[in-house]
């Protein structure tokens, strides 16, 4: 059964995203442009469950690998919901009607439609979660939460707005996982 059997997608559903060609959008577009990508960070960023395998291996924590899948594994419902119900454009699509050159780092996640950025949805419910589990190292968890959404940025994979929402989206993930439980 799905840990999010309860959750209510539909507030979500009333937050559109910028429009394509909006120059929000565009703003938008030459945002992540100016971004100076590292591809070795961006990579190791997009694998969620090891960068917080990682910190939980620093920390000598025993990571509660099956409860994180889980997490990941039922989030994705409600973020795919969300992203086919929005259908965005990547912003290299929307980067070429700009007539701007954009060069994204090639990731085999990045094939979705981008509203909501699903690595900032799970980066923030995974690092709030594990935060919580283990306090001791609760800023590093929730800072690999920040830079796993900041990641999808620098890869020029997502635009801000579907970070920030994702973010909010994994905040709320949060909230009903614990109010669940």
């Amino acid at each position: 059964m799905s840990l999010f059997k309860n959750f209510n997608i539909s507030k979500f559903k009333s937050k559109k995203p910028p429009g394509d060609r909006s120059i929000t959008t565009y703003s938008e577009i030459q945002q992540i442009k100016n971004i100076k990508a590292d591809e070795k960070f961006v990579k190791e960023k997009d694998d969620i469950f090891n960068v917080f395998k990682k910190v939980a291996s620093q920390h000598n924590i025993s990571y509660p690998a099956e409860m994180v899948t889980k997490l990941m594994d039922d989030s994705a419902i409600v973020i795919m919901q969300l992203k086919n119900y929005f259908n965005r454009p990547r912003p290299q699509e929307l980067a070429k009607e700009f007539n701007i050159d954009l060069k994204i780092v090639e990731l085999e996640s990045a094939k979705t439609p981008s509203y909501p950025s699903g690595h900032s949805a799970q980066g923030v419910l995974i690092g709030k979660f594990l935060a919580d589990e283990y306090p001791i190292a609760a800023d590093k968890f929730l800072k690999e939460s920040k830079n796993i959404s900041f990641s999808r940025n620098m890869a020029k994979v997502h635009y801000r707005s579907d970070s920030e929402f994702g973010e909010r989206l994994g905040d709320a993930l949060y909230d009903n996982f614990k109010n669940e439980m």
